[in-house]
This record gives C-alpha cells, sequence and structure tokens, in this order.
C-alpha cells in the first residue's frame, strides 16, 4: 500500500497512483513523491481510484502537486475519484469556488 509513480519513456508524463488513504499521516509521503519529480514533467495524473477515505490532507496534496506542473507549464489531472474522496471535494468546491477545486472533479 502507498504511492506508485510512473514516468513516460521521455520524462514529460508522470502517474501517481494512490492505494492507501490520504490523511495527515500518509500526506507527507504523497508530498515528497510529487516533490521527487523530474523538472521534465509537464503533464501529471494523480490516480486515486483506490483511495477510499480522504481528508482535507487531499486537498494540500493536490495543491502541491499542481504547484509541481505549475513550475513546468503543465498541467495536473485527478482521476478516479469516487465515493468520500469526491464528496469531500466536491464540498470544498462548494465553500472556496475561488480556488477551483470543480476543475479537478470535471477531469475525473
Amino acid at each position: 500500500m502507498g504511492t506508485d509513480i510512473s514516468l513516460c519513456h521521455d520524462g514529460t508524463s508522470a502517474l501517481v497512483t494512490v492505494d492507501t488513504d490520504i490523511d495527515h499521516q500518509s500526506r507527507p509521503q504523497l508530498e515528497s513523491a510529487a516533490d521527487d519529480l523530474p523538472n521534465t514533467v509537464r503533464d501529471l495524473t494523480l490516480d486515486l481510484g483506490h483511495v477510499v477515505f480522504v481528508d482535507s490532507a487531499v486537498l494540500y496534496v493536490i495543491r502541491d502537486m499542481q504547484r509541481v506542473v505549475d513550475r513546468n507549464g503543465g498541467r495536473l489531472r485527478v482521476a478516479g475519484l469516487t465515493g468520500q474522496p469526491r464528496r469531500l471535494l466536491r464540498h470544498a468546491a462548494d465553500l472556496w469556488p475561488e480556488a477551483r477545486w470543480d476543475t479537478y472533479l470535471r477531469a475525473s
């Protein structure tokens, strides 16, 4: 359980697959994974399809991964949002529309 990172052959895109709950305990590992991505990554997909539970830590993780691709002019896609993780992100989008959380909901 944890996080798996797959890079494409030229290093411009990456897939980060998470298969553990995202909370204050797992957040440092996920943020470290984002920081360890090469500077060549412009397209990043965060796959949360195996995640059953998230707390507010997921918002920090998404923002951190967005920051990583922003530095290279890239984009972040959040995939596999279902159940409780999707509801939390939907609530965040309702409470803080200026943060554009709905962008990640549409992409999923």
